[in-house]
């Protein structure tokens, strides 16, 4: 019996392992893109969060940006893999 299940998962697995190596990461599919630009810190960061929290997004991160309408002033552009 052992022998048969063993046999079973190994063709199982044989079967299946063309089509897992050839799939595209699920991040393949997303699109990545500047979602905010010249935001504050505490803005930037509270936007990322809440876009993981209603699934817009898994991926995401803050870029410093400095504009020249604020000489002196940094401000953060808010890039992320949206779905």
């Amino acid at each position: 019996m052992r022998r048969k299940l063993t046999a079973l998962a190994l063709l199982t697995v044989t079967a299946l392992a063309p089509v897992l190596a050839t799939s595209p990461p699920a991040q393949a599919a997303s699109e990545l893109q500047m979602v905010y630009s010249t935001l504050p810190y505490d803005v930037c960061i509270s936007f990322g969060q809440s876009g993981v929290q209603t699934g817009r997004w898994q991926t995401w991160w803050c870029s410093t940006h400095y504009p020249q309408t604020y000489p002196g002033y940094y401000t953060y552009d808010l890039w992320a893999y949206v779905n």
